[in-house]
């Protein structure tokens, strides 16, 4: 289901126009974006502006890389960690043990950002019952950016 927002429709022109600086790399998104304390040494977790879902992040590398074959060994021995405290995290805040994690390699398989990431989105089989989730895909994100990125470091402390 496509959804009309009209804030995304300017984001996506600025990629559209070839914006030279990658936005996953701009000091501003990060710093509204990022998840400081799910953070790594080589990984970054931003908060997704756009959600697919409620709950909604995105594993990001640190250092601006577009493919697989480019992620150094650190960042692979990092990678596991970072993810595993993330869903803990959001199964935590979410109450759930169920997650996708998806990566989209290249403009035909949904690739919209050329700076490799990772969605993770925590899913509640309770969602599922909704007759409008079963007959129109039309899903409700009740919890901003902003909201998620709060209770994300609220988990944190009381972990």
């Amino acid at each position: 289901m496509k959804i009309l927002d009209q804030s995304r429709g300017k984001y996506i022109k600025r990629i559209d126009r070839g914006v030279k600086k990658c936005i996953f790399c701009d000091p501003k998104v990060i710093k509204e974006q990022e998840c400081k304390s799910l953070a790594g040494k080589h990984w970054r977790i931003l908060v997704n502006k756009f959600p697919y879902l409620d709950g909604n992040l995105m594993i990001i590398p640190e250092r601006h890389i577009e493919g697989l074959e480019e992620i150094s060994e650190a960042e692979k021995k990092e990678f596991f960690d970072i993810l595993f405290e993330t869903k803990k995290r959001l199964g935590k805040i979410f109450n759930t043990k169920d997650f996708n994690v998806s990566l989209n390699l290249g403009k035909a398989a949904g690739t919209s950002i050329d700076h490799l990431h990772w969605q993770i989105i925590p899913r509640d089989p309770k969602a599922f019952l909704n007759a409008a989730n079963i007959f129109a895909d039309l899903y409700v994100i009740k919890i901003s950016p902003k909201e998620l990125k709060r209770r994300i470091e609220k988990a944190k402390r009381n972990l």
